[in-house]
C-alpha cells in the first residue's frame, strides 16, 4: 500500500475530469448529457519541467486552491497573449509564469488566465498524459502547436517570444 501512495503522490495521479471548459480534448459530448467524466493519468514527476505551448496541465484552483484545474498551456514566458476578450490589450507572460485556457469554444463555460492572467509555474502540479476511459487515447500535444489544427483561434492570439524574457537577477 505504501508503494501505491508513493507513486500517486510522486509519480502519476489518476483523475476525473469534470465540467465542459476542456471541451472537446476531454468530456467530449458535455453538453449533451451533463453526465461525461474523462478519466486521465496525470504525470505528476517534476511538473513544471520543459513546458511547451499546447501542453494540458492541472494546478489549484484560483477559486478553491483545495480543487484541481485542468487546463491547456497556450502561451509561455515573453509570449504576448491578446485575451478572448478583444478590448482587452495584450498581455506579456511574465518570467516563470505560463498562459492557460479551456478548450471549449464558450468562454463564459471555462474561467481561465482570461479572468485570472497568467499562472505561475511553481502552481503546476501535474501534465496530462492520457485518457484512460471511456476511451484509452495519448494527448498529443503537439498536433495543438501544428498549423491548421482545430484550435488555430487559439494560436493567433498568441505572438510567440515577442520579448525576451530572463530569469531575474537576485544579487548576491
Amino acid at each position: 500500500m505504501g508503494g501505491l501512495v508513493l507513486l500517486s503522490d510522486h509519480l502519476v495521479q489518476v483523475m476525473w475530469v469534470s465540467g465542459p471548459s476542456m471541451t472537446p480534448c476531454l468530456n467530449d459530448g458535455y453538453g449533451e448529457a451533463h453526465l461525461v467524466k474523462d478519466m486521465i493519468l496525470v504525470k505528476k514527476w517534476e511538473p513544471a519541467q520543459n513546458l511547451r505551448r499546447g501542453m494540458v496541465v492541472t494546478f489549484p484552483s484560483h477559486l478553491n486552491p483545495s480543487q484541481t484545474t485542468v487546463k491547456r498551456i497556450i502561451a509561455l514566458p515573453g509570449d504576448r497573449v491578446t485575451p478572448r476578450n478583444q478590448s482587452d490589450t495584450a498581455q506579456i507572460v511574465p518570467w516563470n509564469h505560463v498562459w492557460v485556457e479551456g478548450d471549449v469554444a464558450d468562454a463564459k463555460k471555462t474561467m481561465d488566465s482570461n479572468t485570472y492572467g497568467p499562472v505561475s509555474m511553481s502552481l503546476i502540479s501535474g501534465r496530462v498524459m492520457c485518457v484512460l476511459w471511456p476511451r484509452m487515447r495519448m494527448l498529443k500535444w503537439d498536433d495543438w502547436a501544428r498549423e491548421g489544427g482545430e484550435l488555430a483561434a487559439k494560436r493567433l492570439r498568441v505572438e510567440r517570444d515577442a520579448v525576451k524574457i530572463e530569469k531575474p537577477y537576485i544579487g548576491a
